[in-house]
């Protein structure tokens, strides 16, 4: 059985991509601050805390609530990793946190070697450092070139042929976030299918998912699942080690492509951990 991804942060005090659930409301903070994070010493990376399927072939129900949770922290994590520049007190806890070497997942355990080594010799100004970095990746600041390609977060531009904003990318994630009644704050002023946004709806379907195995509602629970499984793969997976590889050509520091890595790994391992789900909640068990 795969390893849930790694729980980086909870409930942070400041959640900038504004979802809505169906019994929510929306945020309505229309200005982009730099993002702030909360780890707390509970959820600053480590080792994920399910066994592997040789030692237990299904989750409980306990392990089940535990991983929605889990995977809802990774995802808000990692959008506000990607959303803005980064504060001062999310650096300095991203500083203070503990990555581990092996957590069966060969992108996770590359990115967190990247993100170590930036904070074990960045200088002391790592606010403005990371600025510049984001803005020189993400917002190509200074970039003059018709020749490259550059690295703005939004996966239109990696998975249309026109490589442009707004493309059918973007309408195919508007048109699932309206099916499961989340929605962006249109104060932000920011296509749908930006990389802040698109983990965000994770989190809004893990928290769901959450309440739905509660409940014990198994068909509401399969069907969370399986549009997961389906956004996972089809709007983050397929353009995210695209978007990470062009990074790379822009970046002076590791720290970025260290969390794109990182992005990439949890994708992967909580992927791999719903596909057992699924299969769990397709047979016969108590958990679901």
């Amino acid at each position: 059985m795969a390893r849930t991804p790694p729980a980086l942060t909870r409930d942070p005090p400041c959640f900038p991509c504004a979802g809505v659930s169906p019994a929510g409301a929306p945020n309505r903070r229309g200005r982009r601050k730099t993002t702030s994070l909360r780890l707390s010493p509970r959820h600053r990376a480590k080792p994920p805390p399910y066994p592997s399927s040789k030692e237990t072939p299904m989750l409980t129900h306990t392990q089940l609530l535990d991983f929605f949770s889990e995977s809802a922290s990774t995802y808000r994590f990692l959008s506000q990793v990607f959303f803005k520049e980064l504060n001062d007190q999310a650096i300095a806890e991203l500083a203070a946190a503990e990555y581990p070497d092996d957590t069966g997942n060969a992108c996770l355990d590359e990115g967190y070697r990247l993100v170590r080594r930036y904070f074990a010799f960045s200088a002391t100004d790592r606010r403005t450092q990371l600025a510049c970095e984001y803005a020189r990746i993400f917002l190509a600041a200074g970039v003059f070139t018709k020749e490259r390609q550059t690295a703005v977060p939004y996966e239109s531009v990696f998975t249309g042929d026109e490589r442009i904003m707004m493309g059918d990318a973007r309408d195919d994630v508007v048109a699932r976030f309206l099916e499961d009644g989340f929605q962006v704050n249109p104060d932000l002023h920011e296509p749908e299918d930006h990389l802040a946004f698109e983990p965000e709806y994770l989190v809004n379907m893990n928290e769901r998912a959450g309440e739905q195995a509660q409940a014990k509602d198994k068909a509401r629970l399969r069907r969370n699942v399986v549009r997961q499984l389906e956004f996972i793969d089809g709007h983050l997976l397929n353009w995210i080690p695209a978007l990470r590889d062009v990074a790379q050509e822009y970046a002076k520091l590791t720290f970025y492509p260290g969390m794109l890595l990182v992005a990439q790994g949890a994708l992967e391992q909580g992927r791999d951990l719903l596909r057992d789900i699924l299969e769990q909640l397709d047979g016969t068990s108590a958990a679901a």
